[in-house]
């Protein structure tokens, strides 16, 4: 009976310390998914959705990730997700939609989404 409950219980224990490694890893990949979806500017009100160029003609250049625009060079600056009394304009919080920029509260004329308070800020 021993020599089948040794194997037995080994088995038992890998089994649950592979199951709380995945359940941290989980927990530690979610963790950096969502600081790296909600990237914060220097306000905690402020959320960044994407970063663009700062000329109003070149509103549809934008990515994930600071850089330059492709059409004129200059250093993309966030759109950030802001207080109405901070904000710029109303826009869709979907980068695919960073072009769509209005004077009034509304929803996105691309994919229906409610527009948000929004503004573009050097970081």
């Amino acid at each position: 009976m021993l020599r089948y409950l040794a194997p037995l219980t080994i088995s038992a224990f890998v089994i649950m310390g592979c199951a709380q490694k995945d359940e941290h890893a989980g927990h530690d990949h979610a963790s950096m998914e969502m600081s790296k979806e909600t990237k914060m500017t220097d306000q905690a009100t402020e959320k960044v959705i994407y970063y663009t160029c700062p000329m109003d003609a070149h509103k549809h250049i934008h990515a994930r990730e600071p850089g330059n625009c492709s059409e004129c060079g200059m250093t993309m600056v966030a759109g950030v997700v802001t207080t109405e009394d901070q904000m710029e304009y109303w826009g869709c919080p979907m980068e695919a939609h960073a072009h769509v920029r209005l004077d009034s509260a509304g929803t996105c004329e691309e994919c229906g989404m409610q527009l948000k308070p929004m503004r573009l800020k050097k970081i």
